[in-house]
């Protein structure tokens, strides 16, 4: 019975030894750079293109020897993986290396298929150059980048970091991405929105009693002059505009401010897009963001009884 005992303890003892040897867990990913958000060019979910605009990023930095790195992550919880990356024109002259999450992502050049599905939708249309696009390894969701995960493609380049951001910032050149596994089975297909004087932290609609209350908050301004808000019937129906008068900028460069706005278009879904709108007259359009505004429910103010029934 006792050397059960010490075997047992012993057996103990290594167990907590080997848990108090094993490996802290590695640092997060993090590379210093200019990050790029993305807008969705297809809409065949109501929710998918705002999960996307929301988890997926880019960031673009110096890898050092003539060369710049593209770093796509996913920061978010909902279920979505990036499958494809595309890239439209500009100086870039070759893809150097691919470097995958380990054990997480697996991509190889180039993607398959050649073109960013649904491209032509986009605006201007979306169409890659010299097959300048990488792809995730069959089973394709898994190894895409998942929530939490990222893969980093390298270019060599003709110019300068700064000359690769300049082209990104005039939309000279682009980047697009096919996410697919969003938890209701759709896909969608998104390209990089260029920077504007306005860093948007938030932006919503919920709907009630028969009205939408659009509300967003901004990070920081610089140069902003205001916003428009802009309702369809559909993600590529006609836009109108929600607002007669510009809405005026309240934030700064050191701190940003909340807005809202009542609309109050009917019954049924709409989809609602935000415009910022500098003093040089540039604009950018943020969203679709989708509300569903349903009828309230009359209760009768008189039930009649049923016979033989006492009320």
């Amino acid at each position: 019975m006792k050397s059960i005992i010490r075997f047992a303890l012993a057996a103990m003892f290594a167990i907590a030894a080997a848990l108090a040897v094993r490996a802290p867990p590695a640092l997060a990913h993090v590379v210093v750079g200019q990050t790029y958000s993305f807008t969705a060019c297809t809409s065949n979910s109501p929710v998918d293109p705002a999960i996307g605009a929301a988890q997926m990023s880019v960031t673009v930095f110096d890898a050092g020897g003539g060369r710049v790195g593209f770093d796509f992550h996913n920061t978010g919880g909902a279920a979505s993986s990036i499958t494809d990356v595309y890239f439209h024109d500009g100086s870039l002259l070759g893809i150097a290396s691919i470097t995958n999450d380990p054990g997480l992502t697996s991509f190889n050049h180039p993607a398959t298929p050649a073109d960013l599905p649904s491209g032509n939708t986009c605006k201007p249309p979306f169409h890659v150059t010299a097959s300048f696009s990488a792809d995730s390894n069959p089973p394709v969701q898994p190894n895409g980048v998942n929530p939490g995960e990222y893969v980093v493609i390298t270019f060599n380049i003709s110019g300068t970091l700064g000359d690769v951001i300049a082209e990104l910032n005039s939309g000279e050149l682009r980047i697009g991405i096919h996410v697919q596994g969003f938890g209701d089975g759709f896909s969608e297909s998104f390209v990089n929105t260029t920077p504007t004087a306005v860093n948007l932290a938030s932006l919503g609609a919920t709907a009630a009693r028969g009205q939408v209350t659009l509300a967003w908050r901004t990070g920081s301004e610089s140069s902003n002059a205001g916003f428009n808000v802009y309702r369809a019937t559909s993600a590529s129906g006609a836009q109108v505009k929600v607002n007669d008068l510009l809405i005026a900028a309240q934030g700064s460069e050191a701190s940003g401010s909340s807005y809202s706005i009542v609309d109050r278009p009917g019954y049924g879904s709409f989809y609602y897009w935000l415009e910022g709108v500098d003093y040089t007259g540039q604009s950018s359009l943020h969203g679709p963001i989708w509300v569903n505004v349903r009828a309230a429910v009359q209760r009768p103010l008189y039930r009649p009884s049923l016979p033989g029934l006492r009320r």
